[in-house]
């Protein structure tokens, strides 16, 4: 794995991911927010280029994320306000991640199917990281399974009752995040090192 890639996931993870309530209804709504602001931002830069308006190309693509993420947060407050209020500014951190930003506007020479499919591909894995980060937290750190549930109400279901969650409440506190954080970017790089090399291996037969 690239030493940027790890740079840029390791930023992302302690802005973002670390400090985010510990439940995965959380997880999914900004890893929704991530996928729909990667795909406008590529869909953007190749449309500005398009248009040959490369002097202002920065500020119009951030321009054009920045109001996805407003629109993002108005249609969820309709739906569910609960989970708005309590992710508060995170949900505005997105548009300014290390991540979002340092693969917006990598490449953007490359043609726009090509960007398009290695910047959705790098998206995706982060996106299977988070979920899996607040999954955990969710079922150890409170001992339950939250997700989108009826009347603008978040789902909320008891797997482990709270008197058996003992040392493993840690991973509801930020500490505890940082930790699960590290263990799961450690077996991320490993697990993409090794997949890397065998496809290099694949490559010289």
């Amino acid at each position: 794995m690239k030493r940027r890639s790890v740079y840029l996931l390791i930023a992302t993870i302690l802005a973002i991911l670390v400090p985010s309530p510990g439940r995965f209804v959380y997880g999914v709504t900004l890893v929704l927010e991530l996928n729909i602001l990667m795909l406008i931002g590529t869909l953007s830069v190749s449309l500005v280029k398009k248009i040959k308006l490369e002097e202002i190309n920065t500020l119009i693509v951030l321009t054009l994320i920045i109001s996805s993420t407003i629109l993002f947060r108005q249609f969820m407050i309709f739906f569910q306000p609960e989970i708005m209020l309590t992710l508060g500014f995170i949900i505005y951190l997105m548009p300014v991640s290390f991540f979002l930003i340092g693969y917006v506007f990598s490449n953007n020479q490359e043609p726009l199917k090509k960007r398009l499919r290695v910047n959705m591909i790098h998206i995706l894995t982060f996106s299977v990281y988070a979920l899996l980060f607040f999954l955990l937290r969710d079922l150890f750190g409170y001992g339950t399974f939250t997700f989108f549930g009826k009347n603008h109400q978040i789902f909320e279901k008891v797997i482990i009752p709270a008197e058996n969650i003992g040392f493993f409440s840690i991973f509801a506190s930020i500490p505890g995040a940082m930790i699960l954080s590290s263990v799961l970017l450690f077996i991320h790089i490993f697990v993409r090192n090794k997949i890397a090399i065998i496809k290099r291996a694949e490559a010289t037969k």
